[in-house]
């Protein structure tokens, strides 16, 4: 068969087409869509918009409260073996006001705060620029803190003064990456005692003011990697391992030398147990030498409230134990605190160095057991907790570690007895009961020294703020 003969002369059609002519173009599409377009920019020409610029800065947070945290500085002036010993300030409730502004992208953050005590002689003042718009971080931080407290202004006189410290600091930081970071703060600390009159001590009217200038250095390694579910729980490992070396500077030396040197590390391990069930565990220790030395006074509980006087009806310490005075050979720079050891109050040991181990047991007993919302912030943050604590504090080498003794009586008639513990060790034990009232992290902990079971007067302890 031969193929047919196509037809030339017939109009090719769409063999798709229906039955509906194609529609004709309306040559006015283009003059209509170029109408509305002038029309559209009219109207944006009209509204008077402007060039969007974003605002630099803007406000990060703003915060009025009652505080008796610290802020920077954990080392005061050596006060002579005199206690009770609230770092940062000597009341326990003081007003703090702290402000923030943050840049637009957080590369750049200032911060500023001020508290002033209920005493309304002792205040703080802190400002703090920070840049973290490059791999490394730099900043760089004014402090001030003006107290009442004991002053050692010479080695046959401490008596109270008023106490002002000025700390200009500059800092640089590399993060390896979101849990490692190596930190270098560096600056001048001046210490200035003004020693206040007493008529009933003469030597009071001759002593001169004390001054002090340091030039600081402390490096620290941070590795964090923990998660936070909850108020007061973590999860996971955190520790630093920090080393402080202070030269004193000042136009007036001691012949005993001027530096200054500290080394330390705190470590904390966070298991969980059953949701929100948690054990904690933290090991720290400080060592300082040098001609100048820092004293640790071991005892006691962070941000303890401790109200009314260090002395009791009986003539017994409260707070402080006034019985057992600091190694007078040693020529000490600065003072702090070796804490948590419940159980005991402050000064049960001290010196030069200082070990402190903790375990608790935290339970958050409504947000573990019950699973719902909870909309109480007393019940949603509120949780028990078991712990144990062990502690020793000790001047010179190695040979002088040893534990702590505890002197019971008055003069003359006075018992010396070895604290309860384990080894060297100071140790105590107790439960404790933690929640938000107010607005404020509240802790009330009950604890007895193990030297048998619940055997003699427990101590009690009312601290603000979240454990370690």
């Amino acid at each position: 068969d031969k193929p047919l003969n196509a037809d030339t002369a017939k109009k090719k059609t769409n063999v798709f087409q229906n039955e509906f002519g194609d529609e004709k173009v309306d040559s006015n599409q283009i003059a209509k869509i170029a109408a509305a377009s002038g029309t559209k920019n009219d109207v944006l020409q009209k509204a008077k918009l402007y060039e969007y610029k974003p605002v630099k800065f803007y406000a990060d947070y703003v915060g009025a409260s009652l505080n008796n945290n610290l802020l920077i500085n954990r080392y005061q002036p050596y006060a002579g073996g005199s206690g009770p010993i609230n770092l940062g300030s000597t009341t326990v409730i003081n007003g703090l006001i702290k402000l923030g502004t943050s840049e637009l992208m957080e590369d750049v953050k200032i911060t500023g705060a001020f508290r002033i005590s209920s005493n309304l002689k002792d205040n703080e003042w802190l400002m703090s620029y920070q840049n973290y718009k490059r791999r490394f971080d730099w900043g760089a931080t004014y402090y001030r803190n003006v107290i009442e407290a004991e002053a050692q202004i010479n080695t046959s006189y401490a008596g109270p003064a008023r106490i002002y410290t000025n700390l200009y600091q500059g800092n640089v930081a590399y993060p390896f990456d979101n849990s490692k970071r190596l930190a270098l703060t560096f600056g001048v600390r001046s210490d200035k005692s003004v020693l206040l009159t007493d008529l009933n001590n003469p030597q009071s009217l001759k002593a001169p003011d004390l001054k002090k200038l340091y030039a600081t250095t402390h490096l620290e390694y941070v590795y964090d990697n923990t998660l936070n579910p909850t108020q007061n729980i973590w999860n996971g490992l955190r520790y630093k391992i920090y080393g402080d070396w202070n030269t004193d500077i000042s136009k007036e030396k001691d012949n005993n030398g001027k530096y200054n040197f500290n080394f330390g590390a705190d470590a904390r391990y966070y298991y969980p147990i059953y949701r929100n069930f948690i054990w904690a565990g933290r090991a720290a220790a400080d060592f300082s030498w040098g001609n100048q030395k820092t004293i640790y006074y071991l005892g006691g509980v962070d941000s303890w409230m401790m109200f009314g006087s260090n002395t009791k009806s009986d003539g017994s310490d409260r707070y402080f134990n006034t019985h057992n005075p600091p190694d007078r050979n040693v020529d000490y720079a600065f003072q702090s605190l070796s804490e948590n050891v419940r159980g005991f109050i402050q000064n049960i040991a001290n010196g030069n160095n200082a070990i402190v181990l903790n375990s608790e047991f935290r339970l958050p007993v409504f947000t573990t057991l019950f699973n719902r919302p909870i909309n109480n912030a007393f019940l949603r943050n509120f949780e028990v907790t078991q712990f144990t604590d062990l502690g020793t504090a000790w001047s010179g080498g190695l040979k002088g570690i040893g534990r702590p003794s505890i002197i019971y009586g008055l003069p003359p008639v006075q018992i010396e007895k070895k604290a309860g513990g384990i080894g060297p060790f100071a140790g105590g034990y107790g439960f404790g009961a933690r929640s938000t009232l107010l607005g404020y992290f509240l802790k009330l902990d009950v604890a007895w020294q193990m030297n048998g079971f619940f055997k003699g007067k427990p101590i009690y302890y009312l601290s603000m703020g979240l454990d370690f």
